[in-house]
C-alpha cells in the first residue's frame, strides 16, 4: 500500500493533506515562526543502539559485487558502448600534475577551480577507465587504471586548497602533521574504495601492492582522523550549527568503510560515531524538511543522508530502519516542491536556477516511504537527463546502475503541488494549476539573514509563466575566496538590493541571523492564496523603518498577484525602493510594464513612484549559464515622503 505521510508540528498548528501528490492546506491562517530550538532526536543513534553488528559484512559485500555486475551486464549495449568509449579516450590520456604552486594559487590569489578542476579531471578520467573495466572485464583498461589510481594515492593531500585553512598555518599546502577530512576527501576515499570493492583481485594480478596501498592510505586518510578527532566543525560535536557538509561527508566516510574496513569490530566503532555525527545533523532539521542551503545542495545534504540510510539498511539486513520517521520523509518531499518546471528550481540561497536533483536520492526516498510520487518524480529527473547514467564518479555510476531498471518501468511524472508551505524554513510556493507547469508559479521567502549559504534576501519572491523565468532571484556564481570570507556581502548577486527586496530610506539589508521576517503569516482564501511577513527587521537601524508589511495575494485562476506594500518609518531619509529582478528586456508604457516574451507584466501608479531601469552585464560563468549576458533591475522609486503609507502593485498575465 502506498502512503504518503503527514506532519503534525506541536510548535505549530498546521496539518497537510496529500491527495494525489497535491498538496492542501487545511488551516486557513496562522503564524508561523521560523526559529527553532535544536531537538534531540538522536534517531540513528538510538536505532544502532538496538544491537547491530557486521559479521556477515564480507557476505554482503560478495552479494554486493554480484548485483553490481548483473545490472551492469544487463545495461543496454547501446549504453555500455558508450561508456567504453569513453573508458578508450581515458586510456590515451595524458595525466596532469598538481604542483604546488597550482594548490597555493587559493592562497595567493583566491582562486580555488584551476587546482579543484585539474583534480576533479583526473577522478572523472579514473572512474571512466573503471567504468570501462568493470563493463568489458578484459582487463585492457588496468594499467591506465592504475596510473590514475596510484597518483590518486600519492596525492600530499586529498583536501581542497580552499577547505584546508582549518590547518593551524590557515591556507597554504597541506601540514602532513594534521589530518583533515573534507568534501573532496570523502568523495576521493569512496571513490578509491569502490575500485577496491569491485576491482581487488584484477588489481592485485596486475601489482601484490596497490590493494595494501589502497587500505593503507584510507585508513590513514579517513578511519584514523575520523576517530582520532572530534573538532571537526562539521562532525557538529560542538553543538555548532552543521550543513550539507555533515551529511555529505559522514555518507562517504560510511560508504569506504563498509566497502573496505576489515575487522567488524572496527567497522561497529566506526559507525557508532557516523551515526552520533549525521545525528548532529538531524537534531538541526526543521519539521517541514526545507533545506535552507537551497535545492542546489539539497542532494549534498538529504540526498546524501538518503544513501547513508539506505546503505545501513542494507548492510544490517534490515536492522537499521527510519521508515517510521514523518521528518525524513519530509526531507525527500522538499526537493519537488522547489520544482518549477523543466529544470528550473526555486533557487533561495546559493543555488543555481537551471539543476537537475540527483534521482538517485529521489528514488531512494520513495524507496523507504513507498511512495509513489516521490519515485514518478526520481523518473522525470532520470528523463530530464535523458536516461543516462553518471560516469565521472564511479560511486554514483554504480548507486544508479541498482535503480536502473526500475526507473525505466515507473511514469516520469513530476508532482507540480498547486501549495507548498515549509513553515519552519518560511518558504512558500504555489501555483496555478495543481500538476501542470502552466500558468503562473510564485515562490516567496522570509527566514533570516544567517542561513547556510545565506543571500541577504528576506521576502524575496520569484514569478514564473508557463515554467519560464520572469521575475529571478539571479543565485550563486563561481565559488572564489570571498564566497565564504568575511567579504561575503561585497558581493553584488548576494546583496538584497540585487534580490526582489525593498531598499529602505536608502538602505540593504544586513546579514545575520536577527535581521529576519517577521509576523510570517499565510491564510487561504476561497480563490486566493496570501502571504503576509514583516521585513522591518531584516534592516539595519539606520534604515529608520519600524514596520515594513509585505503582503502578496496570488489569484490562481486569474494568474495574477497582487503585491501591497505597507510601510511605517521612524523618520525619513530618502526616497524607498522596490526593485525587481529580470533577465528579460523589459518593454514600458504608462503604467505598465512588460517582461519580454514571458507573457507578465506588471501594473503600477506612475503618481507614486519614479521609474528606473539598470542593465547589469553578466561577467560570471555560472551566471551566465542561468541568464545569458545581462540581467536588469526593475526600480520603482517612492515619490512619497510620508512616513506611513501603502502601495499597491499588480504582476498579471497579459
Amino acid at each position: 500500500m502506498e502512503t504518503r505521510n503527514t506532519i503534525l508540528d506541536k510548535g505549530n498548528v498546521w496539518h497537510g493533506l496529500r491527495k494525489r501528490g497535491l498538496f492542501f492546506l487545511l488551516i486557513l491562517g496562522f503564524h508561523i515562526t521560523y526559529a527553532q530550538k535544536e531537538i534531540s532526536r538522536n534517531w540513528l543513534t538510538s536505532e544502532f543502539k538496538k544491537g547491530v553488528d557486521f559479521n556477515e559484512i564480507d557476505e554482503w559485500r560478495t552479494a554486493q559485487q554480484r548485483a553490481t555486475f548483473q545490472k551492469i551486464n544487463a545495461l543496454p549495449e547501446n549504453l555500455k558502448s558508450t561508456f567504453i568509449q569513453q573508458a578508450e579516450k581515458a586510456n590515451a590520456y595524458q595525466w596532469p600534475s598538481l604542483p604546488a604552486s597550482l594548490y597555493l594559487d587559493y592562497k595567493h590569489t583566491g582562486t580555488r577551480t584551476n587546482y579543484e578542476q585539474l583534480q576533479s579531471e583526473r577522478r572523472r578520467k579514473l572512474s571512466n577507465l573503471v567504468i570501462g573495466e568493470l563493463i568489458e572485464r578484459k582487463g585492457r583498461f588496468i594499467p591506465q587504471l592504475v596510473n590514475g589510481l596510484w597518483l590518486v594515492l600519492e596525492e600530499s593531500t586529498w583536501v581542497a586548497p580552499a577547505h584546508i585553512v582549518v590547518q593551524k598555518e590557515g591556507a597554504d599546502l597541506p601540514n602532513p602533521e594534521e589530518g583533515y577530512i573534507d568534501l573532496n576527501a570523502g568523495r576521493t576515499a569512496v571513490t578509491v574504495a569502490m575500485i577496491y570493492h569491485l576491482l581487488a583481485p584484477e588489481l592485485g594480478a596486475y601489482s601484490k601492492v596497490i590493494n595494501k596501498r589502497i587500505l593503507s592510505e584510507l585508513d590513514k586518510r579517513i578511519f584514523q582522523p575520523y576517530m582520532k578527532y572530534n573538532h571537526f566543525w562539521w562532525m557538529g560535536f560542538k553543538g555548532n550549527a552543521v550543513n550539507n557538509w555533515n551529511a555529505w561527508v559522514n555518507t562517504n566516510c560510511m560508504h569506504t568503510a563498509l566497502l573496505t574496513m576489515q575487522s567488524p569490530d572496527s567497522l561497529n566503532r566506526f559507525t557508532e560515531k557516523i551515526m552520533r555525527s549525521t545525528d548532529n545533523f538531524l537534531n538541526q532539521y526543521p519539521l517541514d524538511g526545507g533545506c535552507d542551503e537551497g535545492p542546489s545542495y539539497w542532494g549534498e545534504a538529504g540526498g546524501k543522508l538518503i544513501r547513508l540510510l539506505t546503505l545501513l539498511n542494507s548492510a544490517t539486513k534490515g536492522q537499521l530502519n527510519w521508515e517510521d520517521k514523518p521528518l525524513i520523509h519530509e526531507m525527500g518531499n522538499y526537493i519537488y516542491k522547489m520544482h518549477i518546471a523543466d529544470d528550473y528550481m526555486v533557487n533561495f540561497a546559493d543555488a543555481t536556477a537551471r539543476s537537475t536533483p540527483d534521482f538517485e536520492s529521489i528514488y531512494q526516498f520513495g524507496t523507504l516511504f513507498n511512495d509513489s510520487v516521490l519515485k514518478q518524480f526520481a523518473a522525470f529527473q532520470f528523463k530530464q537527463e535523458h536516461q543516462e547514467l553518471p560516469s565521472g564518479d564511479v560511486t554514483d555510476f554504480v548507486q544508479s546502475v541498482a535503480i536502473y531498471a526500475d526507473l525505466l518501468k515507473i511514469p516520469a511524472t513530476a508532482a507540480y503541488p498547486k501549495v507548498s508551505l515549509l513553515p519552519q524554513l518560511q518558504v512558500l510556493t504555489m501555483r496555478s494549476e495543481a500538476g501542470s507547469s502552466k500558468g503562473m508559479f510564485v515562490a516567496i521567502k522570509g527566514g533570516n539573514n544567517a542561513e547556510s549559504h545565506n543571500h541577504n534576501d528576506i521576502g524575496n519572491f520569484i514569478i514564473c509563466m508557463d515554467g519560464k523565468p520572469a521575475i529571478i532571484d539571479v543565485g550563486v556564481g563561481t565559488y572564489t575566496s570571498k564566497t565564504f570570507s568575511k567579504q561575503r556581502y561585497e558581493l553584488w548577486n548576494l546583496q538584497s538590493q540585487w534580490h526582489n527586496c525593498p531598499v529602505i530610506n536608502g538602505i540593504p539589508q544586513s546579514d545575520g541571523k536577527k535581521y529576519a521576517a517577521k509576523d510570517f503569516t499565510y491564510s487561504h482564501e476561497r480563490d486566493h492564496e496570501s502571504l503576509d511577513l514583516d521585513l522591518a527587521a531584516a534592516y539595519p537601524e539606520t534604515a529608520e523603518v519600524k514596520q515594513w508589511k509585505r503582503k502578496l495575494d496570488f489569484y490562481p485562476a486569474k494568474e495574477s498577484l497582487t503585491l501591497t506594500e505597507s510601510y511605517q518609518l521612524k523618520k525619513f531619509q530618502q526616497a524607498s525602493v522596490l526593485n525587481f529582478i529580470t533577465a528579460v528586456a523589459v518593454q514600458q508604457s504608462q503604467g505598465e510594464l512588460t517582461f519580454g516574451n514571458t507573457g507578465l507584466a506588471l501594473k503600477y501608479d506612475p503618481s507614486k513612484f519614479e521609474l528606473k531601469i539598470t542593465e547589469k552585464l553578466l561577467e560570471d560563468q555560472r551566471l551566465k549559464n542561468s541568464w545569458g549576458e545581462k540581467v536588469y533591475r526593475v526600480e520603482l522609486r517612492l515619490k512619497s515622503k510620508s512616513l506611513k503609507d501603502q502601495v499597491v502593485l499588480k504582476f498579471y498575465k497579459k
